[in-house]
């Protein structure tokens, strides 16, 4: 839902991609920065730091949110600089959430890591519904809890200590997420024949 006003964004972006292409910072080197970023929020969440987890994934938000910015600035939009945002995000989000299950595992929360095992299968397939949905000719740009909003549920989950709620409402948003762009593909793309 959120990614619909990317454009908006993009505009509060700006100012700080200006600096960091003052600074010399290329694109994908904070693409790069940014999954490091998630990784030590992953350890923070591993250790029951559970503020400080969230605030360390908004700063890798915010590198992901900047590097589109600055690659539109310094026009060094590529086609591998796309491809290495999408990825790095893919692991980023995986390396949070199994950073989140290690956290359950340690403290015997059954129900909170079932519910984060959960939320990282429906993550996935919702990036992966997407990609084979354009793959076969369908912009699936659909769903009710994509990467911004899980960035923002994983966040306030943190911050307001209520981490295991937000990991069930999650596990069953981001599954329902994957239908929703299954359905939509059936809908559009059902008749279609393979060329």
């Amino acid at each position: 839902m959120l990614s619909h006003y990317k454009g908006r964004f993009n505009g509060l972006a700006d100012p700080f991609a200006g600096a960091l292409l003052r600074a010399h910072v290329r694109p994908n080197q904070l693409t790069v920065v940014g999954l490091g970023v998630s990784g030590v929020a992953a350890y923070a969440f591993s250790q029951e730091w559970l503020r400080v987890g969230a605030v360390l994934l908004a700063v890798a938000g915010l590198c992901d949110l900047f590097d589109g910015a600055l690659a539109r600035l310094a026009g060094q939009e590529t086609c591998f600089g796309a491809f290495l945002d999408s990825v790095v995000d893919r692991y980023s989000d995986v390396i949070v959430l199994l950073g989140i299950t290690l956290l359950y595992h340690q403290t015997g929360d059954r129900l909170g890591g079932a519910a984060t095992l959960a939320t990282l299968l429906g993550t996935m397939m919702v990036s992966y519904t997407k990609a084979r949905a354009q793959s076969i000719g369908v912009s699936c740009e659909i769903g009710l809890m994509e990467r911004p909003e899980r960035l923002i549920g994983l966040i306030a989950g943190g911050v307001f200590n209520v981490l295991g709620p937000m990991m069930l409402v999650m596990a069953v948003l981001t599954n329902v997420t994957a239908l929703q762009r299954i359905f939509y593909t059936r809908r559009v793309a059902g008749s279609r024949t393979l060329r």
